[in-house]
């Protein structure tokens, strides 16, 4: 069996005996004009292959796109849910040859077998597990997957060969609803715990290929809390059987098994090609969310000095810092293998780090990564200022000139385990405690006013004193002097 990733959840596949279209979405933007494919692809239309059957799992517009529809042959069978939208368009652009599926509905194709599984999602939609003598693979599409239906699937299909697998935990609505924009770690526990119960021989991550463009691009920071790096990371960690069977799957990709033996050729679909790795612009930061951190720079640092301080601060004393204090104020950082991402937010330009304190040596790595789990955001001059002891934490925090998130978790078969929220502190806190910081700057400000006033203070006669009478003061008048 072949498998070809088209982009998304535009999937084709190749049994032994049958050529089936699912989901097509041959265009970009699609849905309405607010998403493009993601990594970006070019789909050559010209040369897409005939194929016996085209299934459709839902009504959701980045699955049913009505474009590539009406581009397709009319004459082929196709396969539905019980949704009358779909079907009423179907037979407006020409189809004839339309099939329902229910809960669990079987299909024969020949040698081949489909398998529609349910999803307690009641859009309606379904998944579909594709079957001939090669293997069985499992595409979940967007479906929520019970344990019932996991059951139901492995006492046909005892062991799944290949899962393309349900594994982003979107937030698309919670900004919109004024619902959490926290990393999801129950959704997605249950996601990674249903690969450890349904054991497949390789796995890669399904439906979920997409980014918001233009005005609506801003969401990107928001809907997709998991990078496909560390789903495939945590996969391995939650069912390590599964060795090197995992795989990031471009569009242009095929996946081919037989006998349980996997090829994965990228790049190697005569059809679509990826043009562009742009997932870069999906990764979550929901901290910058309605205002993108910016430093306009109020106090006139000199931007070169400024530049260096943090520089030699960020490569050199952080790493230096961290190394001393790994069995103290660290501990707790590796052994939650947390990676931490730093972003300085420059005037002219922005720069990351990342200190992985997982690492024996634990060193500043220039640029993103995609598996950090501690990300913090800080605009240059509010880091230099203290760093200097000019500003302290309040102007940084408070003023929203340092903004930080977490997902740290580790994943197990039995779910995610999370740290103590107060356990894992704030490597730049730990740097320059605030309470330290707060006095250095109280006692520059004293100095400094001292020196501004010392010939224009108010003069004050007193003539009052203060009596402590056990947990009382009371103000008493100074008797005069003879």
């Amino acid at each position: 069996m072949q498998i070809h990733m088209i982009g998304h959840a535009s999937i084709f596949v190749e049994t032994q005996d049958c050529k089936i279209l699912m989901d097509p979405v041959l265009w970009d933007p699609h849905n309405e004009g607010i998403e493009d494919v993601c990594p970006k692809r070019e789909v050559i239309h010209e040369l897409l292959p005939e194929f016996d059957l085209l299934i459709i799992s839902h009504q959701h517009l980045d699955h049913f796109d009505i474009r590539s529809l009406a581009y397709l042959p009319k004459t082929v069978d196709v396969l539905i849910p019980n949704d009358k939208l779909i079907e009423t368009c179907l037979r407006q652009l020409g189809y004839s040859q339309i099939y329902h599926l229910n809960d669990f509905s079987e299909v024969k194709l020949g040698s081949t077998s489909l398998l529609a599984t349910r999803s307690e999602n009641r859009v309606p939609e379904y998944g579909i597990v594709f079957a001939d003598k090669s293997g069985v693979c499992w595409n979940q599409v967007d479906t929520v997957v019970s344990l019932d239906t996991i059951r139901f699937v492995k006492s046909y299909y005892p062991q799944i060969d290949f899962l393309l697998a349900t594994w982003q935990p979107m937030l698309e609505v919670n900004y919109q609803t004024n619902q959490s924009l926290s990393f999801p770690y129950s959704e997605y526990s249950q996601s990674l715990e249903q690969i450890s119960l349904i054991q497949p021989k390789a796995i890669a991550p399904g439906a979920n290929g997409f980014k918001l463009i233009n005005g609506s691009s801003w969401l990107n920071q928001i809907v997709f809390p998991v990078t496909r790096e560390q789903f495939c990371k945590d996969v391995r960690m939650v069912y390590p059987e599964i060795g090197d069977n995992v795989f990031a799957f471009d569009p242009g990709d095929i996946i081919a098994f037989k006998n349980g033996e996997f090829s994965h050729l990228k790049q190697m679909s005569q059809f679509v090609k990826k043009v562009e790795d742009d997932r870069e612009n999906l990764d979550f930061s929901p901290v910058k969310v309605g205002s993108n951190l910016i430093d306009d720079n109020p106090d006139n640092y000199n931007l070169d000095e400024m530049k260096e301080a943090i520089k030699e601060e960020v490569c050199l004393n952080l790493p230096q810092f961290f190394m001393e204090k790994k069995d103290s104020l660290f501990i707790e950082h590796c052994r939650w293998k947390v990676i931490y991402q730093l972003e300085i937010v420059f005037p002219d330009s922005c720069e990351q780090w990342v200190f992985d304190f997982a690492e024996e040596n634990i060193q500043a790595q220039v640029g993103r990564n995609p598996l950090a789990n501690f990300c913090t955001s800080i605009t240059a001059s509010s880091f230099y200022s203290i760093l200097k002891q000019m500003k302290g934490w309040d102007y940084a925090s408070l003023g929203g000139n340092c903004r930080s998130f977490k997902k740290i978790y580790i994943p197990t078969q039995y779910g995610i385990i999370q740290p103590k929220e107060t356990s894992i502190q704030e490597p730049l806190v730990l740097k320059f405690p605030p309470k330290k910081v707060f006095e250095s700057v109280r006692y520059q400000e004293v100095k400094k006013w001292i020196q501004i006033n010392s010939n224009s203070s108010i003069s004050h006669k007193r003539n009052t004193y203060m009596m402590k009478l056990g947990n009382h003061l009371v103000r008493q008048l100074q008797e005069p002097k003879n």
